[in-house]
């Protein structure tokens, strides 16, 4: 079995092992498994697919050390008057995804200039500009949000097939920018160390500002796709917005993880779905869903001491290696010498 196949079954090893798991678990709590129609794999697919999305803006920037706390307010802040401004205007359809991600562009550019101005850290940075971004929509629509239903046009933004490929459209775009561009390069060359990185010339403040405003866009093209679903996304403020967008950080993490035998983009993907099918079977189980929150939390807490520690799993196996092949090297040192006695004997 050559190297590729056995990445690609480890790969797909983990939604096909989590799905086996939670299957008997439903099969012997309620007698059926854990799909038991179309509507449960649409469910699953969808959310796997948002969940994807937000999962690949997060690392933007959170693999350079920058953790944007304002992501959750961009994607209320574009998703809202990008989809208000669509009804203004008698536009629907792919037109609120266009919008939303025009928005959603530009409130991630001011906010990684504003970062790139103030130089303030970027986790006191992203509470102040999510507190402002928050400000915005809920002003704009008067406290009321974006309201979708009976808007017509809307259907394809909830059809499984289209979430697919624009899931997989923006995972295309994201491993061909990080690995077949100089942005990407400069940014791999920034997450190595970025003092090493700057004095060999490279701007990264300009990195950070590119990686900012993509970020916005993406959290909003899920945030519509969200909206869409739901026929409705509500202001808030408060950043209470910003739990569903670092929710995430889950499968972007575990993605990286899993993108050691593929890519990020793919592992990302592999492991929004793994953590899907993981939930939903917590919700046939009848688990609540502050439970079903808590136990997914618990474990992604789990993954990164896993992650943390596996070095130092990999140098005590080594180390073990070591020693056993010194003692078999005694044990034939010990064995000669007793062997040469014999013969000297004789």
């Amino acid at each position: 079995m050559n190297k590729k196949v056995k990445n690609i079954l480890k790969t797909l090893a983990f939604p096909v092992l989590v799905f086996g798991i939670m299957d008997l678990l439903v099969r012997l709590k309620t007698g059926h498994g854990i799909i038991s129609s179309m509507i449960d794999v649409q469910s699953i697919i969808r959310n796997a697919g948002i969940s994807t999305i937000l999962a690949l803006a997060l690392a933007f920037n959170l693999t350079s050390g920058r953790l944007d706390l304002s992501l959750g307010a961009q994607r209320l802040a574009g998703t809202i008057i990008g989809g208000s401004i669509c009804q203004m205007l008698g536009l629907s359809g792919v037109w609120l995804l266009v919008f939303a991600l025009a928005f959603g562009f530009l409130f991630g550019f001011l906010t990684g200039l504003a970062f790139v101005i103030t130089r303030v850290p970027p986790m006191v940075l992203g509470v102040g500009m999510g507190l402002i971004w928050e400000v915005i929509p809920f002003a704009f629509t008067g406290g009321k949000g974006l309201n979708l239903y009976g808007m017509q046009g809307n259907a394809i933004l909830n059809n499984t097939y289209f979430i697919i490929i624009g899931m997989v459209v923006i995972a295309i775009f994201c491993a061909l920018l990080m690995n077949n561009t100089r942005f990407g390069y400069e940014l791999k060359a920034i997450q190595g160390n970025q003092l090493i990185a700057q004095n060999s010339g490279i701007n990264i403040f300009k990195n950070a500002v590119i990686c900012y405003t993509f970020a916005g866009g993406l959290v909003c093209i899920g945030g519509m796709f969200t909206a869409a679903y739901e026929t409705q996304l509500l202001a808030g403020l408060g950043l209470a917005s910003n739990g569903v967008v670092t929710s995430n950080m889950f499968p972007m993490m575990l993605g990286a993880f899993i993108g050691l035998w593929s890519n990020d983009a793919i592992g990302t993907i592999v492991a929004a779905l793994t953590i899907q099918i993981f939930q939903y079977g917590l919700t046939q189980l009848e688990f609540s869903t502050p439970n079903t929150n808590a136990i997914n939390q618990g474990l992604f807490v789990l993954f990164l001491v896993f992650l943390a520690n596996k070095e130092i799993f990999k140098i005590k196996a080594r180390e073990k290696a070591r020693i056993a092949e010194a003692r078999e090297k005694k044990a034939r040192m010990a064995e000669e010498k007793a062997k040469l006695a014999a013969e000297s004997a004789n």
